[in-house]
């Protein structure tokens, strides 16, 4: 189709583009298991608590009347919760050992990790308190691949 709608135009097809091997980026660096990268948590939280809040929905936990924590009833989108080992009927209870049940708790909690090491869950799973714990680091740089200089040209002697 767009071969016949160039030749109506008197254009002729597009040269397909080739990148030269020393230019192809290096692919990104694996991402350690339990690990989150620093650039991807500060760029969250820069998009602010609520933000974030959209990508998760829940349910205050009140057994008794007494406050739990968040039940946590859907995570989307899917692809952003990718390793986290958060599921659906969690309650998380703290984060990094902040109590998060007033809103200010919760933002304290969220702008916390603009600075810390690692970042633990507190959750009740089943009414079986775990601590998910993932490390924050710096996301390595990609290493180039180095290309070799080229080889000068061999030169003549001048001519007198």
């Amino acid at each position: 189709m767009i071969n016949l709608l160039l030749a109506a135009c008197g254009g002729t097809e597009p040269e397909p583009k080739v990148v030269p091997a020393s230019r192809v980026a290096p692919p990104e660096p694996a991402r350690p298991p339990g690990t989150i990268w620093r650039d991807e948590l500060l760029m969250t939280i820069d998009g602010g608590l609520d933000s974030f809040l959209q990508r998760v929905e829940v349910d205050a936990s009140l057994p008794n009347g007494r406050f739990e924590g968040f039940r946590i009833v859907e995570l989307y989108p899917p692809e952003f919760w990718r390793g986290v080992d958060l599921k659906r009927g969690d309650v998380v209870t703290r984060v990094n050992g902040m109590p998060i049940e007033r809103e200010t708790e919760a933002y304290d909690a969220f702008q916390a990790l603009r600075t810390a090491n690692e970042l633990r869950v507190s959750i009740l799973r089943d009414s079986v308190p775990r601590v998910l714990t993932y490390r924050i680091a710096e996301r390595p740089r990609r290493v180039e691949r180095a290309t070799s200089p080229a080889t000068p040209a061999k030169s003549s002697p001048p001519h007198p």
